[in-house]
């Protein structure tokens, strides 16, 4: 299978990234979290066999994902209303590379290996779709052998059950489904905070956690 990978993300900019993180973070602090994030990924993606691409939110200068992401084949921005759009625009135009299977994932993904991407794209030797969920009800990964707006007409974003939502669009649309591994976000304070027991020894997101300082009692 010919295979590819997409991280879709935004540029790390001071105040427009991370903000859920606010005011427990500053926002050069969040934006040097989001930074993190992404350099741990790359490091990730360029272990699984698969072409890379990032598909970038279009605000703040994205140039600076060229020096993180040095081994991607192409960056793009995203396109369409709706995150839901932007999601299938995506992987439309990788699929439409050729590829017989894409993987898209987002950003804030300290935890993510490369045994999640493998299962995802062993999920899809065995069908035409897969997801991955996360503890809050959502996904943090999508896989496709072919574009399928179906999955994402209509879904409301941020709610508990986006995950089950999506799952029932892939059955409703009559796609083979197999999941993918489950992997933690991180989205708001708590998450952060029980990141500093369980984030990877040495990666970038834990020397830049270990130098956080916040008080206990913080929002």
């Amino acid at each position: 299978m010919r295979r590819a990978l997409i991280c879709f993300t935004r540029p790390p900019v001071p105040g427009r990234t991370k903000t859920r993180l606010m005011p427990l973070l500053s926002g050069e602090e969040c934006a040097a979290l989001h930074t993190a994030f992404l350099r741990d990924i790359a490091a990730v993606c360029g272990r699984v066999d698969a072409d890379l691409y990032v598909a970038f939110a279009p605000e703040g200068d994205w140039r600076v994902l060229e020096e993180i992401f040095p081994a991607a084949l192409d960056m793009f921005p995203q396109a369409g209303e709706g995150l839901g759009e932007r999601m299938h625009e995506a992987l439309s135009r990788v699929l439409a590379l050729g590829y017989e299977g894409c993987v898209l994932i987002g950003s804030d993904l300290p935890e993510l290996t490369a045994d999640h991407l493998t299962a995802a794209f062993a999920a899809l030797e065995e069908a035409d779709a897969t997801l991955g969920p996360t503890a809050d009800g959502g996904y943090y990964l999508v896989g496709l052998k072919k574009p399928c707006y179906a999955l994402f007409a209509g879904q409301a974003y941020g709610c508990a059950s986006v995950y089950e939502n999506t799952l029932a669009a892939v059955r409703a649309a009559g796609l083979r489904f197999r999941p993918a591994p489950p992997c933690r976000d991180v989205d708001v304070p708590e998450d952060l905070r029980r990141l500093r027991g369980t984030v990877r020894p040495g990666s970038h997101t834990a020397r830049l956690v270990n130098t956080l300082q916040w008080e206990e009692n913080d929002p």
